[in-house]
């Protein structure tokens, strides 16, 4: 073998014959990346994955469980007055619009329900009267509408008290003007439509005055004297409606306030004269009976249980005006 073969051949064994050491640095190395490993792992462990990745963990929320809320309906109390209007809760079962009441009567309208009587007193409050027609009604279980007259409360002492009456046992307050003079309502015998809504407006704030429900708000007018009595009405009409206001009239009375030539003698003949009265009317099962309540009818008083006890026995079932 020649001298260079020694120098360029190198043995199985990865080193140079002669006098060359063997190469240890790739072991090192290797045991360099190990340790350096082992320490990292340590190190990862003891600090803390979120300190070497900005990723956090998920972690999974549970979907909220949805409770059902149920819808509580508070219920009015029955003997709350309905807002804008004449009457309380528990009378809306038997509250009839004066519109469809005036319509029923004078057959603009057809009617197919059961028989209704309106009973209706005009010209009220008054300090001996009204009292007394309440306690009838009460004993009798009837219900009625009031027509009232500004001046009536302001000369009826404890007006507020009777007209709450009124209402908390179910029956509806109207409107009658607040003077009741024909001359200022109708000269010429021509309504003036202004002056009647300035008097109704006056009476509708004189009724929240002292009953001391702000909410109140009659829309029933009944013209004194009768719609039919005057010229001029229909434009008036027209313009109380616009206010939301409807009149009604009636179609049979007890002849309280007829001319004395011809008005009944007694409490009985009050009483019959109503059903007299009702055998000149075209519709017999939608009635409104004018009454009045005023200081000076007392036989009104006593002749109203004859009358309901007569229209019970006649198949009535007695309702309100709204």
């Amino acid at each position: 073998m020649g001298k260079n073969d020694i120098f360029n051949k190198s043995n199985s064994n990865g080193y140079y014959r002669g006098t060359r050491k063997p190469r240890i640095w790739p072991l090192l190395l290797i045991f360099v990346l190990v340790v350096g490993v082992a320490i990292g792992v340590v190190i990862y462990k003891l600090i803390g994955e979120e300190h070497f990745t900005s990723q956090k963990p998920v972690i999974a929320e549970p979907e909220p469980i949805e409770t059902p809320v149920e819808e509580v309906v508070i219920e009015p109390d029955p003997s709350d007055l309905v807002d804008d209007s004449n009457h309380i809760y528990a009378a809306k079962d038997y509250a009839y619009s004066a519109k469809d009441v005036r319509n029923w009567i004078s057959s603009v309208e057809p009617y197919t329900g059961e028989k209704l009587a309106f009973l209706t007193f005009d010209d009220g409050p008054s300090p001996t009267n009204t009292g007394k027609i309440l306690d009838v009604l009460k004993e009798k279980e009837a219900v009625a509408t009031f027509f009232t007259i500004g001046t009536s409360l302001e000369n009826t002492v404890d007006s507020g008290v009777i007209l709450n009456r009124i209402l908390s046992e179910g029956h509806g307050v109207a409107l009658h003007s607040y003077t009741h003079v024909y001359d200022r309502l109708y000269p010429g015998k021509t309504v003036d439509k202004e002056y009647v809504k300035e008097e109704l407006d006056k009476l509708q704030e004189k009724i929240r005055e002292v009953t001391g429900k702000e909410k109140f708000m009659s829309h029933v007018f009944r013209y004194p004297g009768g719609h039919m009595s005057w010229k001029g009405t229909e434009e008036a009409d027209a313009y109380l409606a616009e206010s939301g206001i409807e009149y009604i009239d009636w179609n049979a009375m007890n002849g309280d306030s007829e001319p004395t030539s011809r008005r009944p003698k007694d409490p009985e003949a009050l009483a019959n004269f109503v059903q007299e009265s009702l055998t000149y009317t075209k519709m017999k099962d939608v009635i409104v009976i004018l009454m009045h309540d005023a200081e000076n009818k007392g036989m009104t008083v006593e002749s109203l249980p004859k009358i309901i006890d007569d229209l019970k026995a006649l198949g009535y079932k007695f309702a309100i005006l709204r």
